[in-house]
This record gives structure tokens, C-alpha cells and sequence, in this order.
């Protein structure tokens, strides 16, 4: 049954022959087409029941822009193949934005019977994939007289609910293969953010070499160093078209993380001189007068949640693997600085961010706090913590002080496990009110903090039993298949700021933000988490 999913073991998939496998797309289309209708067959065998969930995601190959308007067709007799149960009609819901939207059906040939579903849509942004979730209806839908061709700039996928993803044997593997197969250059990671020095790719990529090193798979390290050389100049530096330390951003400390790995696998120089360059950084960093980094020159005063694991993951191994100690301090200064801050007595949650100055857009006149407890800025945090704590020496006199910040935390997040879900909301707090949705890089990072916080000794085997409750969720509810076996995440919100510009940091700016399908902020944190399952 494996090979039903197109999976490759790293020694039938080698990374030379990558390239190769897309070049003959072409040759495999006739083979695809007799797989989709088998595959749909095991699919409702191995599922003991008809599908009754399918996605498909619409890709704009080109430079898309934000209100652009289309006509997207679908083949009826092949919704009704993949969603058996929409045998009078269908609901439509825009994935990226949670919305209902119209759908119509076509009769080309006069016969009263449905030919197409016809999309008249908006692109609401300059996303380049947008995702739309089918659902059977009992009520018929609207008819239009004219019939409509599919315009081949939109790159239209089916992608199959997971009942069948029992069939995995190794979900770390196949989340990594899954990325290789879809960008077997990695110089050209992600869709998103193509050729970008991005903490998305160091989050993604420091869990790939992690698996690397557990399989001993040379492989996936060669794919890191493809990925990281390319932005590293003939001086040994990051180039300055990739990264302007002035800018002050944490977030570009994290995409250095493979260079730590990379030069502990291969000493070479020019990976300790990348890393000399990022803490260099850190060294200047802007910070609150009680010595907190600002999360980027931009937001001054300002401290996130997330700024803990894009800098001090980092800086704690940079100060074990080049025995830097006085970095140990600095990150844990900063981990309890935030804490201090930013944790709300009451329900024992972290807030997104903390202002200083207690600017009048989203702080919290009294303490400088923002509006909402935001799932993924918590779950960076979390994440940071047990990550950190690997590298913290264990004769630290502030590491049991660390151990009992991350307790804590953990003990009022499992509080806002969803009980029939086993996931966690946008809004953390706020499960069951209007607009709140299941975010799947939030759980993926509680999934992790949790697995690993067990196996570590600072967490009971309730939070394992919750992990592993979460994982199962996740793979059941949030992850599916296109026909050639390929693996996506959905429901991963985009972006979470909290710029003048664009955020308030209240409740209505974080339900109503944009979600994502095969963000690597998901992706990678349902990686890490996959691996510390051994799932």
C-alpha cells in the first residue's frame, strides 16, 4: 500500500536524480490518470465509508496580485467521484478566509444534467495559492446557461481527506520527501517566499537535519547546505541581497540555525562565520531599558513572543557548540523578561507581545501588554523553552527556574485543549466564540512541547496522552493527499503581527487573518513534533 502514496525511501530517492523525477511529469500523466481512480478506491475502503471532506487548491503561476478576478471550472462528474455524498449539490468555503462562497452549475450540452461547478471568485490577496474546502449539500445549486473552459493559468489540485494516512509508516520522512518532490531545488524553497533568507526555512530545515542525523540520512543534509550556501557570499557572510543586520530583525536570526548544524557535521569555517555574523547582531540588538530585545528596529520597544525562539534557540547552542556562555545568561534573561511581562496571572497565558512605552494602537494602558492570547506566539515560545533547555548546561543555577516557567505554561494550555477536537484555537481562549478556528501550527507546536517535555522529565504522561491525542487530530483532520501522494497541511494561519499598520492585536484581527496550505511554520512544526512522537 505505500506505494500507493508514491513514497520513497531516501535510497530509492536520491538527491541527484530529484530533478529528474520532475522532468518526467510528462511521462507520467497517463499513469496518473489510472491511479486517481484506484487511489480513490482504497481511499473509501481503507476510510470503511464514503469521503465526505475534499479540498482543492487553486495555484496562480505567475506574479499574482490582490482583486484579481476569475472564473474557476471544475469537472462535476469528478467532485461526485472524490465527494460521492454531493450527489444534489455542493457548499463552497473559501479555506483561506473562512467564507461561504457561491457556486453554480454549468449545463453544456443541454441535457439537464450538471457538467461543471462554476466559481466566479476575487482573489482577496497576492497569495499565489488559494485553498476552497467542498461540501455535499441537499439543496441543488443555482444554474447558468453558458458554458465555461477552465483557464490553464490556475493550477487546480483535488486533495483527499486522511482517513487512508494510516498507510504511513513514517511521517517524518514523508513530510520531508513531500517538500523535496515539491521543490527538488532547494534554492528555490518556498512558494511563499522563493530564494528568501526566511525563519520559516529554519524552522523546517533544523528539523530535517535533526531527522537527518536519526537516519543517518546524508541525503537531507546535502538539500540543508544546497539551501543555506546559497546565500553565503566568497567572504564567508550572508550576502547583503538577503540580510541587513541594521534592520534588527530577530526573525533572521532563526534561518541561520542550519549553519550551527551544518558546521557541527562539517566544520567548515564559513558556517561559524555566518553564525559570527547573526550573534553579531544579537550583540547590538536594540533593547527595552530592562535589557529586553525589540523584535525589530521597526517595532521599537516592542517584545514578542515569538523573538524567544527566533533569537535565543540560536544563541543557547551557538554557546555550546562554541562555548560562549555568557550567550546562556543573555537567553535566559530574555525567556524570563518576557515571561515577567507578558503572562497573565489570571489564566496562566502568554500575551502576543509587550510595548514599553504602552503605545495607544494595542497596549494595555496599565502594563503594555496586546489585546489576545495568539496561539502560534505562545507556541513559540513553548517550543523555545524545551529547545533552549537542550543546550543550558544542567548545573545552571536558572535552569529549574526555566523548567518551572514552561510547567506552568504547559498546565494552562492543556487547559484549552479542545475536547472533542484535541486541538487548539487561533484565539486560545476564546474556543467557542464566533469566527475562532482550529490553527494547525499552534497545535503542531503544543504537540511538540508536550512529547518533548515528556521524554525530557519536565512533564507528567498526562501531556504526553495529549500529544499524542493531538497528533492523531491533526493527521485526521488537517492533513491530505493530491493524486500523486504528495502531503499538505491546511488551516496554518499566515502571518500574526502586531505592526501599527495592519494589526490591532485584538480578537477580529487574528480570526479574520489569512490561512495557508503548506506553510512551513505548520510544516515545520508538525515535523518536529512527528519526530519527537517517533511517529
Amino acid at each position: 500500500m505505500c506505494s500507493i502514496f508514491f513514497f520513497l525511501s531516501p535510497q530509492r530517492f536520491p538527491f541527484s536524480l530529484i530533478s529528474q523525477q520532475v522532468r518526467k511529469k510528462a511521462a507520467t500523466r497517463l499513469t496518473r490518470v489510472a491511479f486517481l481512480f484506484f487511489f480513490v478506491f482504497v481511499v473509501h475502503m481503507a476510510a470503511g465509508k464514503e469521503l465526505s471532506k475534499l479540498l482543492f487548491t487553486v495555484k496562480r503561476n505567475y506574479e499574482p496580485i490582490a482583486d484579481e478576478k476569475a472564473t474557476l471550472v471544475l469537472d462535476w462528474k469528478e467532485v461526485t467521484m472524490r465527494l460521492p455524498e454531493a450527489k444534489l449539490g455542493v457548499t463552497l468555503i473559501d479555506w483561506n478566509f473562512g467564507k461561504e462562497i457561491k457556486a453554480f452549475f454549468a449545463d453544456n450540452n443541454k441535457d439537464g444534467v450538471a457538467d461543471q461547478i462554476i466559481i466566479n471568485y476575487t482573489f482577496p490577496s497576492n497569495e499565489p495559492v488559494f485553498t476552497f474546502y467542498i461540501q455535499p449539500s441537499t439543496i441543488k445549486n443555482e444554474w447558468v446557461n453558458e458554458s465555461y473552459k477552465s483557464d490553464p493559468k490556475f493550477e487546480i489540485v483535488f486533495l483527499i481527506s486522511s482517513p487512508q494516512a494510516r498507510m504511513v509508516k513514517d511521517w517524518p520522512d514523508k513530510i520531508i520527501i513531500s517538500t523535496m518532490q515539491f521543490y527538488p531545488d532547494a534554492r528555490k524553497l518556498f512558494i511563499n517566499a522563493p530564494g528568501k533568507w526566511n525563519y520559516e526555512m529554519g524552522v523546517f530545515l533544523s528539523a530535517m537535519f535533526i531527522q537527518s542525523q536519526k537516519k543517518n540520512n546524508d541525503v537531507y543534509v546535502k538539500y540543508i547546505k544546497y539551501w543555506t550556501d546559497r546565500f553565503i557570499n566568497t567572504k564567508g557572510k550572508i550576502d547583503a541581497a538577503y540580510y541587513d543586520a541594521k534592520e534588527y530583525k530577530l526573525d533572521d536570526i532563526l534561518p541561520g540555525r542550519p549553519a550551527l548544524f551544518l558546521f557541527e557535521k562539517t566544520k567548515e569555517a564559513k558556517y561559524k562565520d555566518v553564525a559570527d555574523q547573526l550573534m553579531d547582531q544579537l550583540a547590538h540588538q536594540p533593547k527595552t531599558t530592562d535589557g529586553g530585545y525589540w523584535h525589530k528596529e521597526i517595532y521599537p520597544n516592542q517584545m514578542w513572543l515569538d523573538g524567544i525562539y527566533m533569537a535565543d534557540v540560536f544563541s543557547t547552542q551557538y554557546a555550546k557548540l562554541f562555548n560562549q556562555p555568557s550567550w546562556y545568561e543573555e537567553a535566559i534573561h530574555q525567556i524570563k523578561l518576557i515571561a515577567k511581562h507578558a503572562t497573565d496571572s489570571k489564566t496562566g497565558l502568554m500575551y502576543h507581545g509587550w510595548d514599553e512605552s504602552k503605545n495607544k494602537v494595542w497596549a494595555n494602558p496599565e502594563n503594555g501588554t496586546s489585546p489576545s492570547f495568539w496561539g502560534r506566539a505562545i507556541g513559540w515560545y513553548m517550543m523555545a523553552l524545551v529547545d533552549c533547555l537542550d543546550y543550558i548546561p544542567e548545573d545552571h543555577p536558572e535552569r529549574k527556574g526555566l523548567i518551572l516557567i514552561f510547567q506552568k505554561l504547559s498546565q494552562s494550555i492543556l487547559k484549552y485543549q479542545d475536547p472533542n477536537l484535541n486541538l487548539w484555537y487561533q484565539v486560545v481562549d476564546k474556543g467557542g466564540d464566533e469566527g475562532n478556528w482550529i490553527e494547525t501550527s499552534c497545535s503542531s507546536m503544543f504537540t511538540y512541547a508536550f512529547a518533548k517535555g515528556y521524554r525530557k522529565g519536565y512533564l507528567d504522561k498526562t501531556y504526553e496522552v495529549a500529544a499524542h491525542k493531538a497528533f492523531d487530530s491533526l493527521i485526521k483532520d488537517h492533513v491530505y493527499f493530491d493524486d500523486a501522494g504528495h502531503l499538505y497541511l491546511d488551516q496554518t494561519v499566515k502571518v500574526g503581527t502586531l505592526s501599527f499598520k495592519s494589526s490591532k492585536g485584538d480578537y477580529n484581527y487574528y480570526v479574520t487573518s489569512e490561512r495557508r496550505i503548506n506553510d512551513y511554520k505548520g510544516l515545520g512544526a508538525l515535523l518536529f513534533a512527528s519526530i519527537e512522537l517517533d511517529r
